[in-house]
């Protein structure tokens, strides 16, 4: 009896009664394989969880609505068709009754019609969608016993190959074999010497133990790492208009760190999604979270920032939704989702988890936007502790011998006056005004680093002398200390770039002032003439309240500040503002007479990187806001001071008139035990606080070498989270808390999500039935080319049912069991029999599986970009191994950033050139231009699976491209130097490039290739030296100029065979 006929033997005898099971008859048509998404693409628009396009409140992806009546009608009656409603309108011939309607754009066929039709019949059985019911460990099928098995892969793979009749094919040849997993597990080629020794070792575990010292070399991390940075949209600059650069590259080395270490999945997702949460986060789990601050970041003028709030929230939850869920999340932000269980609420209860963070909609143009988080690496993290235990051992003992030092403060005889200022480290400029206007220039490191600023042009040498401008002379009066300069609102002192700073400075402004009565005028200002609008710096008065504007604009793009009580009027009083350099107000202070100052920050969105212009003007703005007082001891800091040095400051009497007094206050006593410790004793004790002090300023210096990298963090206070209305950001609709949605939850699950930690922790949970399906066919795809679910970004309804689905749910779940073992479950897959085959074609399984969707051989790739310029550079002997590291700037054709963007393009030199490709500076708006003709993504997205495509312009691009020609030459080299006979040459470049050994028409054919290409050069010297002189690298002028322009042409021949820019 044939299977069909014994299957409709049984269904008759359960439907007539005659036969008593409890078990379902089996069916030919699957519901979740073969009818949710025919329902899923015709008919879930008006039909499905969308609520607002919902017509005659029907729903066809709800079992309840499915089998219940409407109209007095049963929409489907199991086994019944021609009494279901459903069947009836699918194919009634009325325009009129008929589904789907005729303006629809997609129609059933006739051959789905009677899919739908057999389903009914066989008794309509409802399964859920298989992505959200658990996974489950089935058992072995029962070919797990063939030869042809090597692990639980293989059965899998096997059961369904004879389920089809298909023939699994041979193994591959070890030569090919090494080459496919040294490419795969690291991006590079295997060496010579790595497949010589893999061809001896004739043991059983050869293959395997190449597969762990792969798995164990530091290239395994960057090759894993690679996949991921486009997944997380990892990119050196913000996008939008300025695309101006960023500095995250500290993430990628944690990433690779994270691969190589093998980090299980489960802590990898929980501390890139809220590693700042976890209890006593490590700067590294903090560093994770930059993941989320990959997204691209607007600094344009004029745009809203509440707008560009929710756009960045909204890319994290499409992120975050993509990569561990495998759910088009994203297209519930409008309306509640057309073809998934997800609503618009949920969408904005899981958006709820990531916009909470203390950023701005608008971010600095240049360098890092708050959040950031010092993160050094592992050498600077071992130079800084030594920093700190040194700096610890000199204070325990300055702090064990206080008492005695304090005992001997007050006798100062031995230096009674100071021959530097007081507070003088990192002091950079000082105004005594004793009868001169003149400065005192101090040498001092700590000047910050001008990148991309406005003013970075020659200045004149006379800018750095100050003068009095609008009178012939200063005038001056008794100081706090000697004279004060007096100012009568009719001249200023003119400083030209005496004082010239960018934004990111750290710095301190520090002077006393004296004023008769409220007044209103400007301290300290530097302005940019020429500009109309007001911008720049600028310290004043206005009313007595001390008010301080820095910015390229003061009507949008600055800082400005005031602090909230007024100055004395009639006595000398001391003043300081101190800025961080984050250009953030919460960075800056404004301290009078020592005490730090409450303020009102009138604008807090300085967003341009910006440098003042050498226009230091002291009393006035330009020829406005005279300032009508006295000021002395005026001095410009390369640091922000700490709270104690400003208190010392602001210390008018000097240390002999405080060695005099009997109780001289707390802020007299520091200023005095500093200046005895710091220019007076000259026991161990000073000399131990010398070396305290500095050892702290060269810390500082250090510190600021330390890369920065953009975080996650949670505002003290929650901001709330409602609805958007049509997604809009200005349109509001119910307040929403945190949550996921809820068909992703048993029905029992009553948890209540409290923060982003709670998100990520149920996330690489068990009751999670998404991230260890949607982590393993990622994985898996890497190494096949397709996923066993081929819609990676989609595992809902309208993404693909899994090819192998109980391979998939027991990965998934061996996955979950081995503690989330990246490696384990590599070495699972590149060590199977599946992996292993041949990638040869035949005619037979061209005919049964041309898409080789049942994986009867192996899959046949065009490397990755990044793969095959690697390669190029390491068979030519010019790579660079360094690991990690900021980004570099390889060769690219000369003007293309300017003419896209309007940058200029600073290529690197020397080793740089040479770095892996993952290390290229990628920069949105203008992404490397060879890469991107290998289908690199822009990484303006978060992408799964790059596309491929087979152009011309490829070819072109690995012929003439300045990498792969420089490449060839070398390798030409190569061939030269190693061997002096020409089979010889070319059998090892040969052997190089392909990991074999040429076939005698090979080497017949690249002989050839030679002797034309020797005739030629020869004829045409000059042509010669054009080839062999691409690139930075120095042609070898041991060898003839001819000879080494033919083997270069025949070393590109071989770096451009098939075989070559293909893993086969």
């Amino acid at each position: 009896m044939s299977r069909f006929a014994f299957a409709t033997w049984v269904q008759l005898l359960f439907v007539t009664g005659t036969l008593t099971s409890t078990a379902a008859p089996p069916a030919t048509v699957d519901f979740a394989r073969d009818i949710r998404p025919l329902l899923s693409d015709t008919c879930y628009h008006c039909h499905g969880p969308d609520q607002e396009n919902q017509q005659a409140d029907l729903r066809l992806d709800l079992k309840q609505s499915l089998y219940r009546e409407h109209d007095g009608q049963a929409l489907v009656v199991p086994g019944d068709p021609e009494n279901s409603l459903l069947y009836l309108r699918i194919t009634a011939e009325d325009p009129a009754e008929a589904m789907p309607p005729e303006d629809a754009q997609v129609k059933l066929t006739a051959s789905q019609k009677q899919l739908i039709e057999t389903w009914i019949k066989e008794g309509a059985v409802w399964k859920d969608h298989w992505a959200f019911e658990p996974p489950v460990k089935a058992p072995l099928p029962s070919v797990a016993k063939d030869p042809w098995v090597t692990n639980e892969i293989d059965a899998f793979v096997l059961a369904r190959l004879k389920e089809k009749g298909i023939t699994p094919s041979q193994i591959a040849s070890k030569e090919k074999l090494i080459r496919r997993v040294t490419l795969d597990l690291t991006g590079l080629p295997p060496t010579q010497e790595e497949v010589r020794a893999f061809l001896e070792d004739e043991s059983h575990r050869a293959y395997e133990r190449v597969v762990d010292r792969l798995l164990k070399s530091e290239r395994y991390g960057e090759r894993m790492a690679m996949q991921w940075l486009d997944v997380a949209r990892y990119a050196d600059t913000n996008g939008y208009q300025t695309d101006g650069e960023r500095h995250m590259w500290r993430w990628r080395e944690w990433v690779i760190e994270s691969f190589n270490t093998n980090k299980s999945f489960q802590d990898f997702t929980i501390e890139q999604l809220a590693g700042d949460l976890l209890p006593n986060a490590s700067t590294d789990q903090i560093l994770a979270t930059g993941f989320n601050r990959n997204h691209r970041s607007n600094s344009e003028g004029g745009i809203v920032f509440e707008e560009y709030l929710v756009e960045y929230a909204v890319d994290r939850v499409d992120t975050t939704a993509t990569v561990w869920l495998g759910l088009t999340m994203g297209c519930a932000r409008c309306h509640d989702h057309k073809y998934d269980p997800i609503s618009q609420k949920e969408f904005y209860e899981v958006m709820a988890f990531f916009n909470n963070i203390p950023e701005r909609g608008r971010v600095i143009k240049y360098g890092n936007s708050f959040p950031v988080i010092k993160a050094p690496t592992r050498q600077m993290a071992m130079q800084l502790n030594e920093y700190e235990t040194e700096m610890h051992q000199l204070r325990e003992r300055l702090d064990n011998n206080a008492e005695d030092i304090q005992s001997r403060i007050h006798d100062i005889s031995a230096k009674p006056e100071p021959d530097k200022p007081v507070i003088h480290q990192d002091l950079m400029i000082q105004f005594s005004w004793d009868q001169t206007h003149e400065q005192q220039t101090f040498e001092v490191e700590g000047k910050a680093e001008d990148y991309d600023v406005i003013n970075t042009g020659e200045i004149a040498k006379e800018l750095y002398e100050a003068s009095v401008t609008g009178s012939e002379e200063a005038m001056y009066a008794s100081g706090i200390s000697g004279k004060a300069l007096k100012l009568d609102q009719s001249y200023a002192i003119d400083g030209g770039a005496i004082i010239q700073f960018a934004g990111h400075q750290k710095l301190t402004l520090s002077t006393w002032i004296k004023v008769d009565e409220p007044s209103n005028g400007t301290i300290i200002s530097m302005l940019n003439p020429d500009d109309r609008r007001p911008q720049g710096f600028s310290w004043r008065l206005v009313d007595n309240r001390i008010q301080v504007n820095f910015g390229p604009r003061w009507l949008d793009d600055s800082v400005r500040l005031r602090t909230k009580a007024s100055i004395p009027s009639g006595q000398w009083v001391h003043i300081a503002f101190t800025s961080d350099g984050t250009q953030m107000a919460r960075g800056m202070a404004v301290y009078v007479n020592g005490e730090r100052q409450q303020l009102d920050v009138l604008l807090d969105i300085f967003t341009g990187t910006y440098k003042t212009n050498p226009t230091l003007m002291i009393g006035a703005e330009g020829k406005n806001h005279f300032l009508k007082g006295l000021l002395d001891e005026t001095r410009f800091y390369l640091r922000d001071l700490s709270a104690q040095e400003i208190r010392s400051l602001a210390v008018a009497e000097s240390p002999a008139q405080i060695a005099e007094l009997d109780e001289p206050s707390a802020a007299q006593n520091e200023k005095l035990l500093h200046y005895y410790l710091d220019q007076v004793d000259e026991s161990n004790d000073g000399r131990d606080y010398r070396a305290l002090r500095s050892l702290e300023a060269g810390t500082r210096r250090f510190v600021q070498t330390i890369p920065t990298s953009m975080v996650m963090q949670e505002n003290a206070e929650r901001d709330t989270t409602h609805v958007l209305i049509r997604g809009q950001y200005d349109n509001r609709g119910e307040e929403v808390t945190m949550n996921v949605p809820r068909s992703l939850l048993p029905a029992d699950d009553s948890r209540a999500f409290k923060s982003r930690l709670d998100l990520a922790r149920w996330i690489v949970s068990e009751q999670n039935p998404l991230t260890a399906r949607v982590i393993v066919n990622r994985f898996w795809y890497q190494f096949f080319g397709r996923g066993i679910v081929k819609t990676l970004e989609d595992f809902g309804s309208q993404g693909a049912p899994p090819t192998h689905p109980r391979l998939l749910d027991w990965l998934a779940v061996d996955f979950r069991e081995s503690g989330w073992d990246v490696k384990a479950l590599v070495k699972s897959i590149v060590t199977s029999s599946t992996y292993r085959q041949d990638s040869l074609v035949n005619q037979t399984h061209l005919q049964q599986d041309p898409e080789n969707i049942w994986l009867a051989r192996a899959s046949r790739l065009r490397l990755p970009a990044e793969t095959l310029r690697d390669q190029a550079l390491a068979v030519s002997g010019l790579l660079n191994g360094t690991i990690g590291g900021p980004s570099v700037k390889p060769y690219q054709p000369e003007g293309l950033w300017k003419e896209i963007a309007s940058q200029a393009y600073d290529q690197g030199t020397g080793e740089d050139l040479y770095r892996r490709g993952m290390y290229t500076f990628w920069k949105r708006t203008v992404p490397p231009p060879t890469m991107v003709t290998f289908d690199a993504s822009s990484r303006e997205i978060c992408v799964l699976s790059r596309s491929r495509t087979n152009t011309p312009l490829q070819a072109l691009a690995l012929l003439n491209e300045v990498s792969y020609v420089e490449a060839a030459r070398n390798l030409a080299q190569q061939m030269m130097l190693q061997h002096d006979e020409v089979q010889q040459r070319l059998r090892w470049g040969w052997r190089q490039v392909t990991g074999r050994e040429p076939t005698p028409f090979e080497l017949e054919v690249i002989n050839r290739a030679l002797q034309r290409n020797m005739k030629r050069y020869q004829a045409d010297l000059q042509a010669a030296r054009g080839l062999i002189g691409f690139g930075e690298s120095v042609p070898d002028e041991t060898l003839k100029v001819d000879e080494l322009a033919a083997y270069t042409a025949v070393a590109s021949m071989l770096m451009n065979l098939d075989e070559v820019i293909n893993r086969e």
